[in-house]
C-alpha cells in the first residue's frame, strides 16, 4: 500500500461542490457537507470513524481581538487503525463594532474539521491552488460529466466536438498574432493544454502551425 493511496483518493472534489467565492480578493470553496460525506466513504460515520476530541474554544482574545481560538484533536479509523493529531484553529467571533456572529462556535468547529482533512488530503487540489488553473478546472469537469453521464456515448461525441472546435479556433487565432514574442507565448499555451489532453495528431497540427506563422514573418526555423 502506498502512501499515497488515500491523498490521491480524495484530492479531487467533485466539482459541483467547488465554488468561486468573490470575498477577500477572491477564492475557491469547497462544500463543508460534501467533505464530511467524503471522509464517512473511507472512515466511516463521523463521532465513531473520524471527527474531533478534546474540542476547546478559547475566549482570550475576545475583548483585546475579537477572536476565539479554538483547539481540538482529531482522530480517524482507517483499516482498524485508529489515528490522530491535534488541530488548531480561529475565528473572528466579535466584529470592531462590538457585534457578535452567534454562529462563531459551529463556523470555527465546521472550519476545523475541513482543515483537519485537508492534511490527509481531501480536497487537496483546491487548497494547491490548481482550480484557478481554468484548463485544469475543465479537464476535471469533463471527466466528472463522463463518470456522470446517462449515456456515455453522447457524452464522448460531445466532448470531441467541442476539442475539435477548440483546435479549430485556435489554429485560425494563430495567423492573426503579429508579433513572434506573443505568438511563442500563446503557442506554449497551446502545447500544454494539448499535452495535457494526450493528442499526439494535435500536437503535430499545432507545430506546423506555429512554423508557419513564423515563416510568414520571415523567421526560419
Amino acid at each position: 500500500m502506498s502512501n499515497l493511496d488515500l491523498y490521491n483518493k480524495v484530492r479531487t472534489p467533485d466539482m459541483d461542490f467547488v465554488k468561486k467565492v468573490n470575498m477577500r480578493g477572491g477564492f475557491t470553496n469547497i462544500d463543508a457537507q460534501y467533505l464530511i460525506m467524503k471522509a464517512t466513504e473511507q472512515f466511516g460515520p463521523y463521532g465513531k470513524g473520524f471527527g474531533l476530541s478534546e474540542s476547546e474554544l478559547d475566549y482570550s482574545l475576545l475583548e483585546s481581538a475579537g477572536v476565539a481560538t479554538h483547539k481540538a484533536t482529531f482522530f480517524y479509523v482507517m483499516d482498524g487503525e485508529r489515528s490522530e493529531f491535534p488541530i488548531n484553529n480561529a475565528i473572528q467571533a466579535k466584529t470592531p463594532k462590538g457585534f457578535f456572529d452567534v454562529d462563531f462556535a459551529k463556523k470555527v468547529e465546521t472550519n476545523t474539521l475541513g482543515k483537519a482533512l485537508s492534511k490527509l488530503g481531501f480536497a487537496s487540489d483546491v487548497y494547491m491552488g490548481m482550480f484557478d488553473d481554468q484548463e485544469y478546472v475543465q479537464e476535471k469537469a469533463n471527466e466528472q460529466a463522463l463518470e456522470k453521464a446517462d449515456n456515455k456515448d453522447a457524452e464522448i461525441i460531445r466532448q470531441r466536438e467541442e476539442w475539435q472546435a477548440w483546435k479549430d479556433k485556435e489554429l485560425k487565432a494563430m495567423a492573426l498574432i503579429p508579433h513572434p514574442e506573443t505568438l511563442k507565448n500563446v503557442y506554449t499555451g497551446y502545447i500544454r493544454k494539448i499535452q495535457r489532453k494526450g493528442d499526439a495528431d494535435a500536437l503535430k497540427l499545432f507545430e506546423a502551425k506555429y512554423k508557419e506563422c513564423l515563416a510568414n514573418m520571415g523567421i526560419n526555423q
